[in-house]
């Protein structure tokens, strides 16, 4: 019986009973375990069963040539059943997890089966595929196994370098498992992967620094590049054997060829990864017993692994070729279990922080991991590998118990870097559980996917042709373009990029005789994640012009673009300046990488970027591309002159102690700022595009100096402040000559163009607010200021630390206006709330959007997966709500809920705790569906354009709503209208025009959906009836 576990302060009840649910949910049930331990039965008694056969040369040789395997001479190949059938991975730990429920099936090939020599050139490739083939023809003959699949283990397929010099490129000698389906579906797959007992081939031979590939040398490699040149002849370097098999000379040092005098094995490449591919065969059973040993020791840890794999799932960390997967993850646990970082007093919550903070520790794959050495039966002939070795010879090293394997050699840098900021963002998320924080959704149930993990996405598309021409000995040729890549791009982008990741692809497993293996298709996805505040940099700095040997390395790799110049500090260095516009500034990042890509990749590869995607929908018609830019810059200045004027009056009852923005349009994320018109003062500026009909004030919030004479009576109080007004309004205009005009809640200034509106604000405004007898849902003036006030300086915190807040902001109120839910439903500041929320670490594993797209991706993410039904969304920057904070929110949020009066929409922040600051009253339950879908199928949209079509993605996909969700439609003419420049371009397909020759040559129908309310609608419809 396992004792309690452990109790831990930063543990939350609530956190438990939610894992607890998911766990239920995703193990297997007591009858699902016995129906596929009943097949597996049935199954090792058929293969234990199958009788020796002589497998003829012919059909071996035909076996072989599907797979482009020609490093075999036809012989005969003798097939004997499985020595040994026996359950591993999680189906043996009894840590399965829906819904990839795959039980994995060992079946240990004979050593009658193979030679001594088989180690060499992909010959126990080669006899594997063929010993299954032979058990997969005759599992067929059995009708509860005759639904098969072929798919290769963790994506390895390997390279034959005799054939790599065929044209087209040629298959790959791959590692297949067998997939039996039972019939009839019992809803889980069993998975072959055949196994070698560990003395059938000698060890010492696979060591990381030895060559099991005989042709795998310099000399060849140079040969195979040279072969796929434009021109180039085969004459001389090739020859075939009389057994078929493709021999190229190899080239010694100096040039001479082999057997004049040269060393061929000085000359011959180390085969780590092909080498590691045959020791994982050879160690499963030992692999099985050392975690079977750690799990019986620490019997939560079966449990803990289940969570790993749905969080890895859930963060899109799991199912890629040079990624972690559930065994490492186990491996790991053993590992850590050894050194008594777990135990089994620990919850399996516990035990999952544990291993989330030893993978989020630098220092644990910093020199590697290399498990406790156990000297397996059949290894002690053979002297282990040294540490040093095994760094040299991979990326990521994890040495296992034997000594030989590295379990890691599939993982890259960059999957490991993912990994590790992953992990450390989550043992944050659980820490805070205890704070009220709902972390379970965001780890166990948010999934992402590229366009929401990655700020900038690329696709490279690289020639199957040229790829040879990047080949290395030790892969495929398509691993080693996506690795020679990624390498590209960490140096192009330097420290701007925060992580760089080539998405290996996989290719496509059949069964021998309909082909094998083929190499994956397509372009290569190559994820990127910025620093936000050195992205947007137009200028890299590179080394002194006194080191000549570094100039002369980064004119190399930058060429024309490298430039010598003189800094203001005095130093003299190489530098690459980038001229890119205002407006396409946050371009710069697919600028530097299509110009370093076209320049070092090879003839006929092209690069794709989405970076400004989405720029049209943030650009008036008849306005430059930088004319917004201009506009918000000159406004800025406008208000900035304007509040120092203001500050200097000195003939005023009461002095004007400072001044605050309080517009979208001065926290730049309006989607469109004002333009400078004439009848408002403008000089020669406004002249560009069409004038608007309609002039767009800008407000402006001013505190009053303290005063102790004012009414009491809220009436008076708000007339004499309506005479202050009045009073500055004359002020300005005698001393300015500006032109103001005073009501009784504002002062309207027209100067340079614009309008500016100006709110007088006092300390005595929160105490009239109280006193009013205005309805709570309808705020009093002097309480919207001062909620107002606190937003513009919340969000505006925001933006100044990530320079993508704004633009992310502006699409996002884009998308919301365009979808016909903006002002009085869902006004900007909710909307400039939910963007914030996605820039939070609260909300998501992952570090915070580092581009406008990727800002904007998350907005749509987080609307869509946020249950808004059952919490509220709490904003907090600063991380000053406290746990009783927290509590108070949800507590008041369920008691609205419960007495019929719970928002649609609700948003909470410290300044907000009942979230009824902005018109949530406004959107419905039914209207927050429509929004919560409608961000679903836009994020559907982005994401299928960015991560496969990689096609220009349409905004009118995205910010077009539905016409069709609507009983009845008012078409207005464009001379009606306000800005019609601002349509969304391709807004007007499918509908009728109402608009003249002139504008149709512009691309724009007359028709624009205007927002009016259609008061014949009966009132049980009118909900959906929103223009």
């Amino acid at each position: 019986m396992l004792p309690p576990p452990v109790a831990s302060a930063m543990e939350s009840p609530l956190l438990q009973l939610q894992v607890d649910a998911l766990l239920s949910e995703t193990g297997l049930t007591s009858e699902e375990v016995t129906a596929y331990e009943e097949t597996l039965s049935k199954l090792s008694e058929v293969l234990l069963q199958l009788p020796d056969i002589q497998v003829d040369p012919a059909q071996a040789a035909a076996y072989q040539t599907s797979l482009g395997i020609s490093s075999m001479r036809p012989s005969p190949f003798p097939f004997h059943a499985p020595s040994q059938v026996s359950t591993v991975g999680s189906a043996a730990l009894q840590c399965l997890a829906k819904p990839d429920t795959i039980v994995d099936v060992a079946v240990i090939i004979p050593r009658a089966c193979l030679y001594e020599k088989d180690h060499l050139d992909c010959k126990y490739h080669g006899k594997r595929v063929l010993w299954l083939a032979v058990v997969a023809s005759r599992l067929k003959k059995h009708a509860l196994f005759k639904q098969q699949e072929w798919a290769l283990f963790n994506g390895d397929a390997r390279q034959d370098p005799l054939a790599s010099s065929h044209t087209p490129p040629p298959l790959h000698s791959p590692k297949p498992c067998l997939v039996l389906k039972p019939t009839p579906p019992a809803g889980f797959s069993i998975r072959l992967i055949p196994t070698l007992p560990i003395d059938a081939l000698p060890l010492a031979k696979l060591a990381p620094d030895r060559n099991s590939l005989r042709l795998a040398t310099a000399g060849a490699m140079a040969a195979t590049a040279a072969a796929v040149k434009p021109g180039n002849t085969a004459k001389g370097q090739k020859r075939k054997r009389e057994d078929g098999a493709v021999h190229m000379p190899v080239a010694q040092e100096g040039g001479a060829p082999a057997g004049k005098g040269g060393s061929v094995q000085a000359l011959r490449l180390p085969t780590p990864h092909y080498n590691t591919s045959i020791i994982v065969d050879l160690v499963v059973e030992q692999h099985q017993q050392v975690l079977q040993s750690a799990f019986d020791a620490v019997p939560r840890l079966r449990e803990a692994i289940v969570l790993l794999k749905v969080w890895m799932r859930r963060q899109h960390l799991s199912g890629q070729p040079d990624g972690f997967n559930g065994f490492l993850m186990s491996m790991l646990s053993a590992q850590l279990m050894q050194q008594s970082r777990l135990n089994h007093a620990m919850s399996h919550v516990q035990l999952l922080r544990a291993i989330f903070h030893a993978l989020a520790d630098p220092k644990t794959f910093s020199q590697g991991i290399f498990m406790q050495w156990d000297n397996p039966q059949g290894t002690h002939k053979a002297t282990a590998p040294s540490q040093q070795a095994m760094r040299k010879a991979f990326e990521v090293v994890f040495l296992d118990s034997s000594g030989w394997c590295n379990l890691a050699a599939h993982v890259s840098k960059s999957a490991l870097k993912q990994m590790q900021a992953c992990a450390k963002r989550s043992v944050a998320l659980l820490d805070q559980a205890a704070a009220g924080l709902h972390t379970f959704d965001v780890l166990f149930l948010t999934s992402h996917s590229p366009v929401t993990t990655y700020d900038y996405l690329f696709h490279v598309h690289i020639p199957q042709k040229l790829q040879v021409q990047l080949h290395a000995a030790d892969s495929t040729p398509w691993q080693h373009a996506e690795k020679k890549l990624e390498a590209l791009m960490k140096q192009a982008l330097g420290p701007r990029a925060t992580l760089v990741h080539a998405h290996r692809r996989q290719p496509l497993a059949s069964a021998p005789k309909k082909g094998g293996v083929t190499p994956p298709q397509g372009d290569i996805l190559v994820g990127v994640n910025v620093d936000p505040a050195a992205a947007l940099q137009l200028r890299d700095m590179g080394p002194p012009a006194d080191d000549v040997q570094a100039a002369a390395k980064f004119r190399q790799f930058w060429g024309e673009k490298a430039e010598l110049r003189r800094f203001q500090d005095g130093n003299i260095a190489e530098a690459v300046v980038w001229e890119v516009g205002p407006a396409e500034r946050h371009t710069v990042v697919d600028k530097i990488v299509q110009y370093a890509l076209q320049r070092h990749l090879p003839a006929g590869s092209s690069v794709s970027s989405q970076a400004g995607c989405l720029d049209s929908v943030l650009q008036s018609r008849h306005a430059e591309a930088n004319a917004q830019i201009q506009s918000s810059r000159l406004l800025d200045a406008t208000i900035d002159r304007l509040s120092k004027q203001i500050r200097g009056l000195t003939n005023l009852t009461l002095n004007i102690t400072s001044t605050q923005p309080l517009s979208a349009v001065s926290r730049h994320t309006a989607p469109f700022y004002p333009l400078p018109h004439p009848l408002a003062g403008a000089g020669g500026a406004a002249g560009a595009g069409r004038i608007p009909r309609c002039l767009e004030p800008a407000e402006l919030l001013l505190q009053l100096e303290g005063s102790g004479k004012w009414a009491d009576n809220p009436e008076a109080f708000r007339k004499m402040k309506a005479a202050l007004g009045v009073q500055l309004a004359q002020a300005l205009e005698s001393s300015f000559g500006l032109d103001a005009e005073a009501s009784e809640d504002y002062v309207d200034v027209l100067t340079d163009g614009f309008a500016i509106r100006l709110f007088l604000f006092s300390n005595r405004d929160e105490i009239m607010a109280a006193r009013s007898d205005s309805e709570p849902s309808q705020p009093s003036v002097s309480r919207l200021l001062s909620q107002r006030a606190q937003h513009h300086g919340l969000v505006t915190g925001i933006a100044g630390h990530n320079p993508a807040f704004s633009p992310a902001a502006r699409l996002a109120v884009r998308w919301v206006a365009a979808h016909m839910m903006a002002g009085v439903h869902l006004p900007v500041e909710a909307v400039e709330l939910v963007v914030a929320a996605a820039f939070l670490p609260g909300t998501a594993a992952l570090p915070a959007p580092g581009s406008p797209v990727a800002g904007f991706a998350r907005f749509l993410h987080l609307l869509s997966q946020h249950p808004w039904r059952d919490r509220p969304l709490v904003v907090d920057p600063s991380a000053e709500l406290t746990p009783a904070q927290h509590k108070r929110i949800q507590a008041t949020f369920d008691a609205a809920k419960a007495g019929g009066g719970a928002r649609g929409f609700t948003v909470c922040s410290l300044n907000d705790m009942e979230g009824s600051a902005w018109a949530q009253e406004g959107v419905s339950p039914a209207m927050r569906q429509r929004l919560v879908k409608l961000a679903g199928k836009s994020l559907d949209v982005l994401k299928g354009h960015l991560e496969h079509q990689h096609t220009e993605v349409p905004p009118a996909a995205i910010f077009l709503t539905p016409l069709t969700d609507f009983d009845a439609l008012v078409v207005l003419r464009e001379e009606a209208l306000p800005y019609p420049d601002r349509a969304i371009p391709g807004s007007t397909q499918g509908l009728p025009s109402t608009s003249g020759a002139d504008d149709e040559e512009d691309g724009y129908s007359g028709h624009v959906k205007a927002r009016a309310r259609l008061h014949s609608i009966p009132k049980g419809k009118r909900q959906c009836c929103n223009f």
